[in-house]
């Protein structure tokens, strides 16, 4: 016992040091693998980010070219109201603007990269402003206006088939845009009926409330994350 007590007492420096190497080598192999798991999950991080911002510039794009169409729409209530509750005469470009009266309109879109995100968790977002506008957009406005865009387009397949049927010669009339031609059978009828000119009506409040307020608030919302999409993909790149 005592040769043990003198040995450690001659050579504790001698074993301290080796003590000391033996932690830095474990200190630094957890330090090195860390960096490597936080390179990787950075680089996953700005995968997902990159694949975000490239699906929803494509929704922004569609999103402007429905709300371009919807413009059209709200034009050609304006117009149509305008002749028929002012005994106006028929002319030719007014079938063009009864084809824009009922647009069964989708909103192309992609949430692949989102429903990506949420596998591998969403906390692989550093960024907890940006993850919060993320979860906001996708499951929350998304959501809310595809509803909007189910009781729009139901509105649009009730006037099809319930309301232009023996009133007009055909509905629809879509060939890669929707300027075609809506010819009404009496154009004069449609001035004292009264079922029709409420549907229209109604629709004309629809189609600016749906253009107004879903699809602006979305394209605000939109334009928004793709923002600051740019500025945390700038951050984290090297």
């Amino acid at each position: 016992m005592k040769r043990i007590l003198f040995t450690l007492k001659e050579k504790w420096p001698e074993y301290f040091l080796e003590i000391l190497v033996l932690v830095i080598g474990i200190y630094g192999a957890f330090e090195l693998a860390n960096y490597g798991e936080n390179r990787n999950r950075k680089r996953a991080e700005l995968e997902i980010l990159k694949s975000c911002k490239i699906e929803l510039i494509a929704d922004l794009k569609d999103i402007t070219i429905n709300m371009e169409d919807l413009r059209k729409s709200q034009l050609a209530f304006d117009i149509l109201l305008e002749v028929l509750e002012n005994d106006g005469r028929y002319h030719d470009s007014l079938s063009w603007h009864f084809n824009y009266t009922l647009l069964p309109m989708h909103f192309v879109h992609s949430n692949s990269s989102f429903e990506t995100l949420k596998s591998k968790g969403l906390d692989l977002i550093s960024n907890a402003d940006l993850r919060t506008k993320l979860i906001s957009l996708y499951d929350s406005q998304y959501d809310l206006f595809l509803q909007a865009e189910t009781e729009e387009l139901a509105e649009v397949q009730y006037g099809m088939r319930h309301i232009l049927p023996g009133r007009f010669e055909s509905a629809f009339n879509y060939d890669g845009t929707f300027e075609g031609k809506m010819v009404p059978l009496d154009f004069e009828s449609l001035k004292k009926d009264q079922e029709y000119l409420y549907f229209i009506k109604t629709q004309k409040n629809r189609t600016r409330s749906y253009q107004s307020y879903f699809y602006e608030n979305l394209r605000k919302s939109v334009e928004s994350v793709i923002l600051d999409l740019d500025l945390e993909i700038a951050r984290l790149s090297p």
